[in-house]
């Protein structure tokens, strides 16, 4: 009963703060600029360059301005050839008469680049592509791309093929990919896919971090104001440990539906425009994302209730933090570079290690089709070791929370375990 009665304390005294509700409403957006970034990013390099040309042959520079002739560019966009790509984006050609001239125009900002093309370019294939900015990757990835074309075009001209014949060969593939799960077609793309993992190991970083620190200042704020030797005379101190981990674990919980009964608002409200729009996938993997979820904040957040049951102040805490913190984003940062790989040995390793198994068990479920034994198998490595990591925990913070003076040393720490 006390520690339902400190949970509801610990719980209002969170959800009452402004930066709960501030939080609550300002996340869910964040989320959704970030994952809205590549899309501007995307629209952002839609802007039109310029690129001066000296070529000897005289082909190549005829057949970029064919290519990127304003008729050619609204032809292609009438048709509906492309969107937010590399093909969309206009070029402007200049031809230029020697190498000064085009350096003296990308000195004023007047060229994006200079293509160079020599005599001799179809025997070699060789070019070269002086840029102002080397990191503009669209750009450079445009003029390749287009340089390859010519020379097929020239090549094939070559063979005295007919102009539909040509057109033919030279068509693109349209590849569509989707994903094979239990032996079913889903409708998800790479990008919804990568979205949906996004969305779901934002949510649990921070929700892991945000709510750490928070329990983290509270067991500070109660040392250093010895509240807590009033709540020792009134209940248990594991009581008071469950406490303050339910009160703030609930929190979480509740700002979470929140955030999943916003995201069904927008669900509805986007499918009502766009019918192909599609986050069912969100919808069936939430469940298990809660439960990674609410033991993976056991598993960190005893972490940071030991550290704070140790210390007097939070800037000591932050000398702790140090380490902890490689601990916990180590696995959000590396998961998305496993990705491509979600069944190599390492992937499959960190799915089992408890403090990176919420992510990349969560990443594999998202991506990869994998067992019910393999979810289940790590969920309860994470709840077991959570349970240890409790027990461990609520011994260092019975004594911890009335130690003063010098910070306990390592030894000192086995002793509180084996003593408390």
């Amino acid at each position: 009963m006390k520690t339902l009665i400190i949970t509801g304390f610990e719980l209002k005294r969170v959800v009452q703060k402004k930066w709960f509700i501030i939080s609550t409403i300002l996340t869910p957006v964040f989320i959704i600029l970030y994952a809205a970034f590549p899309v501007l990013i995307g629209a952002l390099s839609q802007k039109e360059r310029t690129l001066g040309m000296i070529d000897k042959t005289g082909i190549v520079i005829q057949e970029f301005q064919k290519e990127y002739s304003n008729s050619t560019l609204e032809k292609k966009q009438k048709k509906g050839k492309f969107n937010f790509d590399e093909k969309s984006i206009k070029i402007k050609i200049q031809s230029l008469k020697n190498i000064d001239e085009g350096k003296s125009l990308i000195a004023s900002k007047k060229l994006d680049g200079i293509l160079i093309i020599e005599d001799d370019f179809f025997k070699t294939r060789k070019a070269t592509l002086y840029m102002r900015n080397v990191a503009d990757t669209v750009f450079q990835t445009m003029v390749r791309t287009r340089l390859n074309r010519i020379t097929e075009l020239y090549l094939l001209k070559k063979l005295n093929l007919e102009e539909n014949i040509l057109e033919e060969i030279l068509k693109g593939t349209n590849l569509k990919i989707l994903k094979v799960e239990k032996g079913e077609i889903k409708k998800e793309s790479m990008e919804s896919v990568f979205t949906l993992y996004m969305i779901f190991s934002m949510l649990l970083f921070f929700g892991l971090v945000g709510y750490g620190q928070i329990l983290l200042r509270r067991v500070i704020e109660d040392k250093r104001s010895r509240i807590v030797e009033v709540l020792y005379s009134s209940a248990p101190p594991y009581q008071i440990f469950m406490g303050k981990l339910l009160g703030v674990g609930i929190a979480g919980i509740l700002q979470l539906f929140f955030w999943l009964g916003l995201g069904l608002i927008g669900y509805f409200y986007a499918s009502s425009y766009f019918p192909s729009f599609n986050i069912s996938a969100f919808f069936s993997k939430f469940l298990l994302f809660l439960l990674f979820f609410f033991t993976g904040f056991f598993l960190y957040s005893t972490i940071f209730l030991t550290i704070g049951s140790i210390v007097e102040t939070e800037e000591d805490a932050q000398h702790l933090m140090g380490p902890i913190m490689m601990i916990i984003t180590l696995p959000f940062a590396i998961s998305f570079v496993l990705m491509m790989t979600p069944e190599s040995w390492l992937t499959i390793f960190f799915s089992y290690f408890p403090y990176s198994a919420p992510f990349f068990m969560m990443m594999r479920s998202i991506i990869s089709s994998i067992s019910p034994m393999e979810i289940v198998a790590s969920v309860m490595l994470v709840v077991l070791t959570s349970i240890v990591s409790v027990w461990i925990a609520s011994k260092i913070f019975r004594i911890g929370m009335l130690h003063t003076g010098k910070k306990p040393t390592i030894p000192e720490l086995i002793k509180w375990i084996r003593t408390g």
